[in-house]
């Protein structure tokens, strides 16, 4: 039985591009959060930053989430490699 749907490479990019979301949404989540001027103070910015913050905290979960299942394709791919060369 075969887990690993995503290849390598795939697998790695997915990976990067999840933590610099994790990290960039993280920050935006605490500076809306702490309704900093510059993102709050304009009559065209969101009336409630909080909810803002919290939904960016969401979307930092989710590239979470996606992190953590591009691990598990790596490690499973992994164990397919050893398991090959071992037979």
């Amino acid at each position: 039985m075969q887990l690993a749907f995503v290849s390598p490479g795939c697998a790695v990019c997915c990976q990067v591009l999840s933590v610099f979301g994790i990290v960039f949404l993280v920050i935006l989540g605490f500076l809306f959060t702490a309704e900093v001027e510059e993102l709050t103070g304009s009559t065209e910015d969101p009336a409630n930053p909080k909810e803002v913050g919290h939904a960016c905290f969401v979307a930092a979960a989710i590239y979470a989430a996606f992190f953590l299942c591009c691990s598990c394709q790596q490690i499973v791919r992994r164990t397919d490699n050893r398991r090959a060369r071992r037979l």
